[in-house]
């Protein structure tokens, strides 16, 4: 489910909601080095020097200013419904992991990532479950995940049919050790009864991977939030600036099987400039993010699909912000090699208007 896919059939493409990305706590708006979009830092750039923030440096993006008579004067976390959802969350959770904080990962402490969740399907003989991908739970009934973990030519036939009630996809939440049981877990499986592809994802070109790689798992029945199972927050912005981000996933590891126990490993953005380099093909830079690591193994893998890659949450210590979802690579582990990640916080308004929308 993670390496690169062979040509399905292209759905209809519909352009990509974008947000008001805001950075430097608020006070500032990720825009274009121009006249016209930029002015205060535009003009004046020579002046600021080395202190001007950048939003994405290699596309001269920039983190610029919001005058402060136009500064919304409410708190970020209360402007955007899952942000406010978001906020909820901070307050029901009674406990976290103290740490603010898969092929060369370590294994995860039960209740560490209680936002994880695993997406299966059944086998031939209905008994046993093969799980392919992972998620993170966003709402009590709604899983976000990879577009190609779900749109396969059966799948996708089965969502069509006015009667589809998913004999073929679950979910499982509050897992850490699926072949345990006596782990720090408190699972919660459930059916699925829709799900929803991004109107714009596309494989038409197998030499350019995915594009749009994003979804929407509905579940049967609303989660029950404790230690075990609780929500990701959504991002308010595109995550440029954090450098280290971490990955969980009970994907395959260096021994080439795949993990039942919950793994973690944090990764090193790569800049689009590096990215586009070490891969054989270019990647959309506004859409899509590189990240691996320089120095060792470390990577995401077969069977991560669809799972997250996490920041710690700037404003809530026990909770975590997901900034991409797992999509494609070419080879797991590769030193210097990075794979491709969805960026999330273009989709937010399309979330939104599926999970808070109805």
């Amino acid at each position: 489910m993670y390496a690169l896919p062979g040509i399905q059939c292209l759905l209809l493409i519909v352009s990509v909601s974008v947000v008001a990305e805001y950075c430097d706590n608020g006070t500032g708006e990720c825009k274009e080095l121009t006249s016209t979009d930029c002015p205060v830092i535009f003009y004046n750039q020579h002046l600021i020097g080395a202190e001007v923030k950048y939003c994405d440096e290699f596309n001269d993006i920039v983190c610029c200013p919001i005058p402060l008579d136009h500064q919304n004067l409410k708190p970020v976390e209360q402007t955007r419904p899952f942000e406010k959802q978001c906020k909820q969350y901070n307050e029901g959770r009674s406990a976290c992991q103290s740490t603010p904080f898969i092929v060369g990962g370590t294994k995860a402490s039960g209740k560490e990532f209680p936002f994880m969740a695993l997406i299966g399907t059944h086998l031939p003989n209905k008994s046993d479950i093969s799980w392919d991908c992972g998620g993170s739970v966003v709402h009590p009934k709604f899983v976000l995940t990879a577009a190609h973990c779900l749109e396969t030519d059966e799948s996708k036939a089965e969502r069509l049919d006015p009667n589809f009630d998913s004999p073929k996809f679950v979910v499982r939440l509050g897992e850490l050790d699926y072949n345990s049981t006596t782990d720090d877990a408190l699972a919660q499986d459930f059916r699925v009864v829709n799900y929803v592809v991004h109107p714009g994802y596309d494989t038409e070109d197998e030499e350019q991977g995915f594009k749009n790689d994003i979804a929407l798992v509905e579940l049967d029945r609303a989660a029950e939030f404790n230690d075990h199972v609780a929500a990701v927050c959504l991002p308010p912005s595109s995550g440029n600036d954090a450098q280290q981000v971490t990955a969980a996933g009970w994907g395959f590891t260096a021994d080439g099987v795949k993990s039942s126990h919950l793994l973690k490993v944090n990764l090193q953005r790569f800049s689009n400039e590096v990215c586009q380099k070490r891969l054989r093909f270019s990647i959309d830079t506004r859409t899509q993010f590189c990240a691996g690591s320089m120095s060792t193994q470390a990577d995401t893998c077969n069977g991560d699909s669809g799972g997250p890659i996490f920041v710690q949450h700037p404003l809530y210590p026990c909770l975590k912000q997901v900034i991409g979802i797992v999509s494609y690579g070419l080879v797991c582990g590769s030193q210097g090699l990075p794979s491709v990640y969805t960026k999330v916080h273009l989709y937010t308004d399309w979330i939104e208007s599926i999970v808070w929308g109805h």
